[in-house]
This record gives C-alpha cells, sequence and structure tokens, in this order.
C-alpha cells in the first residue's frame, strides 16, 4: 500500500498497543505505592502504621471476642477469671503526633514511655503526646461480680464460721513489664456504666481500672525527687474516684481528663487494703485467736512517713445544747482510754460561754464554725445543719482525723485508728458505712468538693451520712466493735445476754458503745429511761447506761455543769414511766426509786 494521507488514520498492531498500555499502568503503580510509602514514612503521620496494634490492643478489653481477628482470639484472655493462653512480654507502641499537648503536660517533655490500661494508643492522640505506649492486659472482672459483692452488709468478723473473704478483682502481671524501663505516665480510660445497680460510681469494673492504674502507677511508674508518680485519667461521668486519687494531687485538668502527681507512699497505703468492705482493714483477733482482743496499738506504723503525722480526734457540734453533755463525757473517755492526741471541737455560735468552759475542762480546744445548711432539710428539723460535719475537712492543720460522734463512749484506746487511710469506718446497712466514728484526711480541695456537691448528691437518709456514702463510695470497713451500736433489733434471748456482756466487759472488749435512742445523759443516772417507751425499748441496756454514769461520775463540777436536766425533760421522765407503769412493761424500770440528784436541782 501506499502513503495514506494526512487524514487517514495509521494504524499499529493489536499487541503492541496492549503492552504499552499494560506498561503505562505498572509505571502508575509504581509511582503510587512510592508516594504512599513517603507518607506513611513522615512522622507526621507515622500513627498510622499502629493501628493494626491498636486494633488488637482494643480487641483484648472487648466483650465480644468474636469480632476479633481469629489470630488474636487465642491470646485474648478470658473474661471473669480466664487466664491468657500464652504469657508474652509488653511490648511498646510508638506514637507520634505534631499537636500540641494540653498544659498540664508542659512539665513532660519529650517522648514518654506511656502505660494504657483500658485504653488505646490512638486515643490518646486527642492529646498531642508522643512517644512509647505499653499496653497494659488484664482480665475484666466478671459482670456477674455486683457491688454487693464487695460490699456485703455483713461479714463474718466474729469468725465464727471460717472467717471474712473477698473475692479477687484481676490485677495486671507486672512481671510481664521491663522493671528497669520505668513508666513516665499511666494513662486509663474508666468506664462510664450508667445502667450499674447503684449508679455509675458504683460499677465494679470501673473500681477495678482505678486499682489497675494505681497498682501500674505505684510499682512500675517513675517517681520524681518528692517521691510522686503521674497518672492521667479520663472519665465521661464524673470525676475519679476521691477516695483513690486525691483533688490535692490534680495538678491538671483537659475536659474529660484529668492529671495526678500522685505520692506513691499514700497509694501503697490504699492498695494493701481489701477491695471492699468485704474484709476488715483492721484485724479484730490477736495473734491467740478468737479469745484475744486484737490490740490496736500493736499495728506497725505506715512506711515512708518522713515526719510525725499531725493527727486529731474531734466532734461537731451545733444548732443546740443537745450533745453538750455528751461531747463533754466523750473527751473524758477517750483521756481515760489513755490517748494523748490532740482533741478539737468544732462548735457554732449556739454553744454559750459557760459550755466552752466546760468543754475545755473536759479536754477538747474549742473551734467556732459556720454551719452548713443542708439544702434539702426541712426548715428546723434534725438534719437542717448537719452538713456542717463537712467543716471537719477544713482541719488542714492536721493530717488524719478520727472524727467520733458525741454520744459515743469510748472504753479502749482507739489511737491506731490514725493508721488507716481516708475513709475507714464501721459497716451500717447495706454497702453503706456508719458515719459516728470514721477516719478523714482533711483537705481544702475535698471540702469544697463536698459544698459543690451538696446540691446534686441525694442522701438516703436526708443527713451526712447518707451523703458522704455517695461521695466515698470505696470506703475501708473497720470491726463493729471499735463503733458498736447500742441495739437489740434482732430481739432475741441470745443477742441481749452477748451484748450486754459486751457493754459489761472489764478489760472492755468492744473500743466505744454508740448511744442510740434516748441518750444517758438524758435520763436519770439510776436507769436506761428507753425501756419507757415501747419504741425505743430495742435501744435499752442497763450495762451499757452504767459505763456511762461511771465516766460521768469521776468528772469534775465545772464538766458536770451542763449535764443537768431541764424542767419539760423532766416532766417528760414522769409521763413516760407513768404510761410505762400503764402498760405493764414485765421489766418493771418505771418501779425503780430515782436517786440521781439533778431530779431535784
Amino acid at each position: 500500500m501506499g502513503v495514506g494521507t494526512a487524514g487517514e488514520a495509521v494504524k499499529s498492531p493489536p499487541g503492541r498497543a496492549a503492552s504499552v498500555i499494560v506498561k503505562l499502568n505498572a509505571a502508575f503503580l509504581a509511582f503510587f505505592l512510592l508516594a504512599y510509602m513517603a507518607l506513611l514514612l513522615h512522622p507526621k503521620y507515622s500513627y498510622l502504621l499502629d493501628r493494626g496494634a491498636t486494633s488488637l490492643v482494643r480487641c483484648t478489653l472487648r466483650d465480644d471476642a468474636t469480632t476479633c481477628p481469629p489470630s488474636t482470639q487465642l491470646s485474648r484472655k478470658l473474661v471473669g477469671g480466664g487466664v491468657a493462653a500464652n504469657k508474652v512480654a509488653a511490648a511498646a507502641e510508638r506514637i507520634v503526633n505534631a499537636g500540641r499537648a494540653p498544659a498540664m503536660f508542659d512539665d513532660l517533655r519529650g517522648r514518654l514511655r506511656m502505660g494504657l490500661v483500658n485504653i488505646g494508643a490512638d486515643e490518646l492522640l486527642a492529646l498531642g503526646v508522643e512517644g512509647e505506649a505499653v499496653r497494659v492486659d488484664f482480665e475484666r472482672v466478671s459482670d456477674v461480680f455486683q457491688w454487693s459483692d464487695l460490699f456485703p452488709e455483713w461479714i463474718d468478723e466474729e469468725e465464727d464460721d471460717e472467717g471474712p473473704s473477698c473475692p479477687e478483682l484481676p490485677m495486671p502481671d507486672l512481671s510481664l513489664y521491663d522493671s528497669k524501663e520505668d513508666l513516665d505516665v499511666v494513662v486509663a480510660s474508666l468506664p462510664c456504666n450508667r445502667t450499674a445497680p447503684g449508679g455509675w460510681n458504683r460499677d465494679v469494673f470501673r473500681l477495678q481500672v482505678h486499682l489497675a492504674a494505681a497498682r501500674v502507677a505505684a510499682r512500675r511508674g517513675r517517681r520524681d525527687a518528692a517521691g510522686a508518680v503521674r497518672v492521667v485519667l479520663r472519665s465521661e461521668c464524673g470525676e475519679p474516684m476521691m477516695d483513690l486519687f486525691r483533688c490535692d494531687e490534680e495538678v491538671g485538668r483537659e475536659g474529660d481528663w484529668w492529671m495526678y502527681r500522685v505520692d506513691v507512699n499514700r497509694l501503697e497505703e490504699k492498695l494493701r487494703l481489701p477491695v471492699g468492705s468485704c474484709n476488715l482493714a483492721l484485724p479484730l483477733w490477736g495473734s491467740g485467736g478468737i479469745h484475744d482482743v486484737f490490740n490496736v496499738s500493736d499495728l506497725p506504723a505506715s512506711p515512708g512517713v518522713i515526719r510525725p503525722r499531725r493527727e486529731a480526734y474531734a466532734t461537731v457540734l451545733h444548732s443546740s445544747d443537745t450533745y453538750l453533755c455528751g461531747a463533754i463525757v466523750l473527751a473524758q473517755s477517750i483521756r481515760r482510754a489513755g490517748s494523748t492526741r490532740d482533741l478539737v471541737l468544732l462548735h457554732d455560735h449556739t454553744v454559750s460561754k459557760p459550755a466552752l468552759r466546760a468543754l475545755s475542762a473536759a479536754g477538747w480546744t474549742p473551734r467556732k464554725i459556720k454551719r452548713i445548711r443542708n439544702p434539702r432539710a426541712a426548715r428546723g428539723t434534725y438534719n437542717e445543719y448537719n452538713y456542717s460535719k463537712f467543716r471537719l475537712w477544713q482541719l488542714a492543720d492536721y493530717d488524719r482525723v478520727v472524727f467520733v460522734d458525741a454520744d459515743i463512749l469510748v472504753l479502749r484506746n482507739l489511737d491506731a485508728l490514725f493508721a488507716f487511710p481516708q475513709l475507714a469506718a464501721v459497716g451500717n446497712d447495706g454497702s453503706l458505712f456508719n458515719s459516728g466514728v470514721m477516719v478523714i484526711e482533711p483537705s481544702a480541695c475535698t471540702f469544697d468538693a463536698l459544698i459543690r456537691k451538696r446540691r446534686t448528691v441525694r442522701s438516703y437518709n436526708g443527713g451526712d451520712q447518707g451523703f458522704l456514702n455517695e461521695v466515698f463510695v470505696w470506703w475501708h470497713r473497720l470491726p463493729r466493735r471499735v463503733n458498736y451500736l447500742k441495739n437489740f433489733w434482732a430481739n432475741t434471748t441470745g443477742e441481749r445476754a452477748l451484748k450486754e456482756r459486751l457493754f459489761g466487759a472489764d478489760p472492755a472488749e468492744v473500743w466505744s458503745i454508740h448511744y442510740l435512742g434516748m441518750k444517758p445523759w438524758t435520763c436519770y443516772r439510776d436507769y436506761d429511761c428507753n425501756w419507757n417507751v415501747a419504741d425505743q425499748r430495742v435501744y435499752a441496756s442497763d450495762e451499757a447506761h452504767r459505763r456511762w454514769w461511771q465516766v460521768y461520775d469521776q468528772m469534775g463540777e465545772v464538766m458536770r455543769g451542763p449535764c443537768g436536766l431541764s424542767e419539760r425533760r423532766k416532766v417528760e421522765i414522769a409521763w413516760d414511766r407513768h404510761v410505762a407503769e400503764e402498760t405493764g412493761f414485765a421489766d418493771q424500770h418505771w418501779k425503780i426509786n430515782i436517786t440521781d440528784p439533778r431530779k431535784w436541782d
């Protein structure tokens, strides 16, 4: 064929055209791969390489293992009591971020070595930090566990059977983490289960994550010159537990993130205690068994205490003189039991000068306070100003305070209670503690937090005890004999025989008696006037009544002065005796002749 014209298309063999297209596609694909690898290797985007590993971290914490890749399901720890299929040392992931870290990270510059508890590495990108992330694995507690398993209403304190015990909350195996490479900061995400019985703050898994983070920080955290470690916590439903991470140790907050600089000695002190009130923080029996009552003075001193702790007993009087005489006898009983600790009395304007002289003579150092009103209480009711007890947290010149209600008589030295951290108390109903005797740690920011919460936190009983139980949910159980309630609610012969023996034992077998019902100083010294009133008879005890008056009888006249009976109270006692006689109570206490000189004062 001849040469074609300009308008004629030049035709090529079909095989050559296909070869050209394949080469063009290969070149384009090679260019794309090179560009993609360059992008990934750029420091700004290198965190994308860690996404696969991060997904494996999250997989170990999921409830549903079936959603994990098959390769990770074999090594996933079983939830609620299982064990890891293979014990493998923890590896670090690299996190690089070009963003600016929050101000609370300013003194943690450079590449950080971070321990991650219940959180993935990619979730730290929002913080703008960079460094190495070491995931901390642990077995998630089973959903079968409830808060009441850790904080039961009753435990076998007297060891009638096998004694009390606690279920185990699985903790991280710290042997998997190199002890020579300390963590600069421990980061944890606290779960927010709003459907948990008792509320999100009584979720067992949330407690487990708190304790896991605390344990890793205490045992693998890098300590600064003051012996403190860094912990960062994320919580979307409220602040972390004040019981474990104190607001005094908070160094910064950004949205749902909190950073703490935590004293390791204090943290270890908390971690040595039982996981809940399912066991006693303080032993009841000595080494000799159930017939050897434990001597609280035998407890070892807390480690790491450089200077002696400043410690005091305290009580609160407000709104009336109803508990004035009780506070005087309380101070005398503390001194008679052998304590030389400071005695601090918080009082409002209703306590008169003569009353203050009597209180000072008894041993109290009075401090005047302004009452705090309970916003949910009706005017003129018993609970109207009982939030004044929050003022205890303003005793900042003391490291620890043992609060004792003014209707308590101390029989044995309680000084060893100062060895226990906030909040230690005796059990009450359900998962709650009784606030009659409790160990607290004064703190201005804790006081501020209590004031903030008083309008939002609802007290189960309308009083300070119900409120404090909602704030300090992780408390430590003291033996009931530390704050032995004067009641006979079981209403059995055996219960009465046991308690009357304990009330009267000499030497004392209970550390204190908490006088429920009508108080000894509102009765004549001859007998317990609770016997005369039908709905108060469950609080009547001749032995407990006698023990209180033994202390009163040894006081001087100045201290006895405020303990007289008003004319109105004398009329009430006479009427109750009359009703008891008409009712025909078989104990016939109403027949006892009154010899108490206060009847004629």
